[in-house]
C-alpha cells in the first residue's frame, strides 16, 4: 500500500473519532431536569399552597396552617376529608405536623370558623414536580417564604 493512501486512511480514521468524540463526548451524563421536590417541614413553613383551580390555600407558619378560599366556603370533599360530618365552613386554624418519611400532614387542635373543635386528621402530601404539591386528591402550586415572621 502507498504511503500517500496509509496517511490520508489514518487522516480519514482520525477525523472520525475525532467527529465522535465532539458528538458523543466523553464525560458524565446530564443530570435529568425533570423529578420532584421532596415536601419537607422546612419547605412547608412560611409557605403558602393554592389549588391550581380555585382559590383555595394553605398558609403554613410555623405550627400553624390556616385552609382559607378567598372568603367563600371550602369545598365540601375537604371539609369532609379534614372534619367528618361538618358540611360547611370558610376557615379551618390547625396545628400541623409532617412526616415527611410517610408523606402524612396531620392537622390537630383545629378552629372551625373560630370555634375549637376536637376533631384531629391526617392526610396525604406528596410532591409533584418542583413547584406543586398534591395534596388529598387536590393539586397545589407551592409558594415558598410567602409568610413573613415577625
Amino acid at each position: 500500500m502507498p504511503v500517500a493512501s496509509v496517511e490520508l486512511r489514518n487522516v480519514i480514521v482520525f477525523s472520525f473519532l475525532a467527529f465522535c468524540v465532539f458528538l458523543f463526548g466523553c464525560g458524565d451524563t446530564p443530570t435529568s431536569t425533570g423529578g420532584d421536590t421532596p415536601v419537607t417541614t422546612q419547605r412547608l413553613t412560611t409557605a403558602r399552597l393554592t389549588d391550581i383551580r380555585e382559590g383555595l390555600s394553605w398558609t403554613f407558619a410555623d405550627s400553624v396552617v390556616v385552609i382559607e378560599n378567598k372568603g367563600q366556603l371550602i369545598p365540601s370533599d375537604l371539609v369532609q376529608t379534614l372534619l367528618g360530618g361538618q358540611s360547611t365552613c370558610k376557615c379551618i386554624e390547625a396545628t400541623w405536623q409532617l412526616s415527611e418519611k410517610s408523606g402524612l400532614l396531620r392537622l390537630s387542635s383545629m378552629k372551625v370558623d373560630g370555634e375549637k373543635t376536637d376533631t384531629e386528621a391526617t392526610i396525604s402530601i406528596k410532591p409533584a414536580g418542583h413547584v406543586r404539591v398534591n395534596l388529598g386528591i387536590r393539586q397545589y402550586n407551592v409558594f415558598p417564604n410567602e409568610v413573613k415572621e415577625p
